[in-house]
C-alpha cells in the first residue's frame, strides 16, 4: 500500500545490506543518518535480560562509532526497566526467557503500555515463541547467535516502527497454525490494543507517530483480518472482545 509505513523488513537482505541502505524511514546514508526521533536521528535502546554478559556485551554490539543508537539503560526484569530511563527509550530489547518467571506476552504487553517499541532478542528459534511474541505486539525478533549488525539494523527498523524479522525466522513469520486468529502485523496489534481500549483514533495516531489516516487504515485492516477469519469485529467493543480472546489484551478483572 502506498504510502504504508509497514514494510517487510525480515527477509532478502542481510545485516550489512540493511545497515549501508535501509536505516530507519529508509535512509540511504551512513550510520548516523539513520534512526528515530530524537536528538540527531539518535536511537535510544534499553535492555532487559538476566545475564550480566549479554546487557554489558550489548552496549559493545550496537553502540559502535556512528551508529545513532545508544544504551540508557539495562535491567533484570521488565519493571526495573520501566522504573527508571528505560521508560523514555525508542526500543527495549527484551529476553524472552528472564529469570524472574514473567510471562513474555506480559513482558511485551508492559513494555508497549509504556511507550516504546520491543525488540525481542533471544536464544530461542522455537515456532511458538516467535508466533507469541509478534502475536502480543513485539516490532521485531531477533536471535542473540546473529551478526552484530544484523541487530542493529533490526534496532533502527523497528524503531521507524516496521515490523523486522530475522531472516532465518522469516517463514515462522509467515505462517501460523491457527486460521482462526488473525496474524497481525507488529503495528496492527499496536493499533489495536489502543483503539479497543477505548482511545479516540486521533490519540492512537499521535500514540503510535503516525497520521490519523494510517491509524485508521490499520483498524481497518484488523477489522478484515477478523472478517476473513469469520470473527468479524464491527465494533470498537467488538474489537475489545477479539483482542481480549486473542491474547492481545488482559482478561478483565
Amino acid at each position: 500500500m502506498p504510502g504504508d509505513p509497514l514494510a517487510d523488513g525480515g527477509a532478502g537482505m542481510t545485516g550489512a545490506d540493511r545497515e549501508r541502505g535501509a536505516g530507519a524511514g529508509g535512509d540511504t546514508g551512513g550510520e548516523g543518518d539513520a534512526g528515530a526521533e530524537g536528538g540527531a536521528g539518535r536511537i535510544d535502546v534499553a535492555v532487559v535480560d538476566d545475564h550480566p554478559v549479554i546487557r554489558d556485551g550489548i552496549t559493545g554490539w550496537v553502540t559502535v562509532p556512528e551508529s545513532g543508537i545508544r544504551v540508557v539503560a539495562t535491567a533484570t526484569a521488565v519493571d526495573e526497566v520501566l522504573a527508571g530511563p528505560g521508560r523514555r527509550a525508542h526500543v527495549v530489547l527484551l529476553d524472552l526467557d528472564l529469570g524472574d518467571g514473567t510471562a513474555p506476552e506480559r513482558n511485551v504487553a508492559a513494555i508497549l503500555a509504556a511507550g516504546p517499541a520491543v525488540l525481542v532478542l533471544s536464544a530461542s528459534d522455537r515456532p511458538a515463541a516467535v508466533r507469541a511474541a509478534m502475536r502480543a505486539g513485539a516490532g521485531g525478533y531477533v536471535l542473540k547467535h546473529e551478526e552484530a549488525a544484523e541487530l542493529r539494523a533490526a534496532i533502527r527498523a523497528v524503531a521507524a516502527g516496521t515490523d523486522w524479522v530475522s531472516p532465518r525466522l522469516a517463514h515462522i513469520f509467515a505462517t501460523d497454525d491457527a486460521p482462526d486468529r488473525p496474524a497481525l502485523s507488529a503495528q496492527e496489534t499496536r493499533t489495536l490494543r489502543l483503539y479497543a481500549t477505548g482511545m479516540p483514533i486521533k490519540s492512537v495516531a499521535r500514540r503510535l507517530g503516525i497520521s490519523e489516516e494510517t491509524a485508521k487504515q490499520y483498524v481497518r485492516r484488523v477489522r478484515e483480518k477478523y472478517t476473513a477469519a469469520n470473527r468479524a469485529a464491527p465494533t470498537k467493543v467488538d474489537l475489545y472482545h477479539r483482542a481480549v480472546e486473542d491474547g492481545h489484551l488482559p482478561s478483565p478483572p
